[in-house]
């Protein structure tokens, strides 16, 4: 891609960067996102858009460096490129879902191409939804904002569970 066309991209993607998201649902300072691209354009718009929002960014630019920064990081949701060097999107996302460590954590797939197949395909590794490059800012923070509430309220009825289940057994 060429430096004009990357530029066109970055420009639509931050074309509302002024503008306020409702305050129903804001985000708190310990909500993280990985962001999995090997375009540092990419990685820069979209670490702009959540960081406005007061989401926490990390960055890795391959499938090989997801993994790891998933394991060390433990983000509450990863953004993954499909198209990468070294391990691609669909073959990273297969493996985060797969290891126990981090299958909780939700993976959206994201591609500038059209193709119904990668979005197919991508659902059926387990990643929680697919977003179109040029990225849609309202998309991409209602998505991120939905699947952090729905693991916070699963993560808080699991703590209740634990705790019920060790309250009865001291008992």
């Amino acid at each position: 891609m060429d430096k004009l066309a990357l530029k066109n991209i970055f420009t639509r993607m931050l074309a509302h960067k002024d503008e306020q998201s409702p305050a129903s649902a804001q985000p708190t300072k310990d909500a993280a996102v990985l962001i999995v691209d090997d375009s540092r354009t990419i990685v820069r718009a979209l670490q702009l858009m959540l960081e406005r929002e007061g989401y926490l960014t990390y960055s890795a630019i391959d499938g090989v460096q997801a993994i790891a920064m998933t394991k060390r990081q433990r983000p509450d949701v990863v953004l993954m490129d499909v198209v990468m060097p070294n391990m691609n999107g669909f073959e990273a996302t297969r493996a985060l879902v797969n290891d126990p460590e981090t299958a909780a954590i939700p993976v959206f797939m994201m591609s500038g191409a059209e193709q119904v197949s990668d979005r197919v395909w991508g659902i059926r590794l387990g990643a929680k939804g697919f977003l179109a490059k040029p990225i849609n800012k309202e998309e991409l923070l209602g998505k991120v904002r939905s699947v952090i509430a729905v693991a916070r309220r699963t993560q808080g009825r699991d703590q209740i569970a634990a705790v019920t289940v060790t309250s009865t057994l001291l008992r």
